[in-house]
């Protein structure tokens, strides 16, 4: 299995051909080896769980040193997954997963052995995305909308009320989900692309549903139409 630039995979074109425009390649630290990880986990855990070893050798494999402009971070990041667990918690984590190349020291993002993507801002962490590549396709998507026509910006205090609307006048709309996640919604008639952006939302309100934030609801007139694998 090659770097996330050199093969297929899992990503669309879209989502490709920005990481061969935008991204490079850099040297990161891959943190405990194999022996080390397995002596945390029976330390930690009482067993080894071989599964989430191999689910980061294979992330390390294909998308470690990835560095480029995060549109939905707004900052540079660098994807540099490695090895922790939390004995209190009885949790098995890849730190570092997704971090600002000029870190802040309160934001971070980390990987689940299941590829679950969460987005923290100090104490407060989230399930963002359900896995690193949705989060390529939603950076690669949003790098796109930027070049449309923005018809609007809106801040809804009830979303869900606000797409239920928005999908009764215009119900042609459908979710793209490959480029969705927990936190982040795009929606499409390929006439229009709609983008729910609750990140910040659901970290203001410590991870629970009420937020003290809004939803951002971005809007674009399309000079082509949007398909999941494009």
């Amino acid at each position: 299995m090659g770097h996330g630039l050199d093969a297929a995979g899992p990503l669309s074109n879209r989502a490709r051909a920005f990481l061969n425009a935008y991204a490079r390649w850099v040297t990161v630290d891959p943190g405990p080896g194999d022996e080390e990880c397995r002596a945390a986990m029976t330390a930690a855990l009482g067993y080894c769980d071989e599964d989430a070893l191999t689910a980061l050798r294979r992330i390390q494999h294909r998308y470690s040193g990835l560095t480029y402009r995060s549109p939905l971070r707004a900052s540079e990041i660098v994807v540099e997954p490695v090895f922790d667990v939390d004995p209190d918690e009885r949790l098995i984590r890849f730190d570092h997963a997704v971090s600002d190349t000029a870190p802040d020291g309160c934001r971070y993002g980390l990987l689940h052995p299941d590829g679950t993507l969460w987005f923290g801002f100090l104490e407060t962490h989230v399930p963002a995305f359900p896995s690193l590549e949705h989060f390529l396709e939603c950076d690669a998507l949003l790098h796109h909308a930027h070049r449309q026509d923005l018809r609007s910006t809106e801040a809804p205090t009830d979303a869900t009320a606000h797409r239920e609307l928005l999908l009764g006048s215009h119900p042609k709309l459908r979710r793209l989900d490959t480029a969705s996640g927990s936190c982040v919604e795009w929606w499409t008639d390929d006439e229009h692309l709609v983008f729910y952006d609750g990140l910040a939302g659901r970290l203001a309100a410590d991870g629970r549903g009420a937020s003290r934030a809004p939803t951002t609801v971005l809007t674009w007139r399309l000079d082509a139409p949007v398909t999941s694998a494009a």
